[in-house]
């Protein structure tokens, strides 16, 4: 009898806790793919605070990730907009007096990501010499079937070995460092960049252009699309030349501040250089506003509404600090 109570025992605790430990290890303990390609971990894994912000929404509520960060076939999520690495050499040749210690260069993300840059390259070697002997990726050639990268002078008998790569942007402080009006906004051309051979020193990308969409293979960091790019329609059809300004803006200096600004609950605060002003002189009690008067300057067009007698502006209880 005592041995059917303690089957019945081992049974009911079976029951309970069996069914429990399997969904734990198929659920919490479940395994992904993290390999460099094809990464399975579900976004809201490490940004559930933004999954949830989206999806509170209206307007944006069925997105999903892949609508706002890139995704392409056979690469993780894009990376390195507005950006290009410049990698550093260094000479390594022994008992060498060379007066060129470092080679740089300047060349897309893709390529860095993938490989396809020397990891030792004599001195007396171009880069289109180390290309064109068929050490380069030829899907990541440019559009003229050239390396996309620009590379400093080396100098003969000397080896220069691959020390590290800094990405850098395109861009600083919303402005692009390419300065010809012609070409800033246009595609970057690795090519034209004016490589600085100092190991710190600052590229010059005048004619090179600015822009870069980078299609990563190692990082997952997103290629955040900006609003103009699903929301077009509105530079073709925006109500006055206040809101073309704003959106051209925004698209110039690669930002949609200016849309969040005005779509969403923040506070915009903006300075006005306008051809006509207005000024109004108040007082106030600390309860009541007074308008003693008003005053233009230059021609301006005012519209009046209410009673129009400019006596009171407001009354309300107000606590004055």
């Amino acid at each position: 009898m005592k041995i059917l109570w303690v089957l019945f025992a081992l049974l009911g605790i079976s029951l309970w806790y069996i069914p429990n430990t399997l969904s734990l290890l198929s659920g919490q303990h479940s395994y992904y793919n993290i390999g460099a390609i094809g990464s399975q971990i579900p976004c809201q894994k490490c940004h559930g605070d933004v999954q949830i912000e989206v999806h509170t929404g209206f307007i944006h509520s069925n997105f999903t990730c892949a609508d706002c960060h890139r995704v392409q076939k056979g690469v993780q999520y894009a990376s390195g907009d507005i950006a290009y690495e410049r990698i550093l050499y260094v000479n390594v040749t022994p008992l060498s007096t060379t007066n060129i210690q470092y080679r740089v260069l300047a060349t897309t993300i893709s390529n860095l990501q993938s490989g396809n840059f020397p990891k030792s390259i004599p001195g007396e070697t171009t880069i289109d010499q180390w290309a064109g002997a068929g050490n380069d990726q030829v899907q990541l050639r440019d559009a003229n079937n050239q390396y996309a990268g620009s590379m400093t002078l080396g100098e003969t008998g000397v080896l220069y070995n691959f020390a590290y790569a800094n990405e850098t942007e395109t861009y600083y402080n919303g402005t692009p460092k390419d300065t010809d009006p012609l070409t800033q906004y246009q595609m970057l051309d690795p090519r034209k960049i004016n490589v600085n051979p100092d190991r710190y020193g600052q590229d010059n990308l005048t004619g090179a252009g600015s822009g870069v969409i980078t299609p990563g293979t190692l990082a997952h960091a997103s290629s955040t699309v900006q609003c103009a790019d699903c929301h077009s329609q509105f530079l073709v059809n925006t109500p006055d030349t206040i809101h073309e300004a704003f959106i051209k803006y925004g698209m110039e200096q690669n930002t949609s501040d200016n849309c969040i600004a005005c779509h969403t609950a923040i506070a915009v605060s903006i300075n006005w250089t306008r051809p006509a002003a207005i000024s109004i002189e108040t007082t106030s009690d600390g309860h009541n506003i007074t308008i003693n008067g008003t005053r233009t300057a230059y021609r301006a067009r005012v519209e009046t509404f209410g009673n129009q007698s400019g006596d009171v502006f407001a009354v309300s209880n107000v606590t004055v600090i």
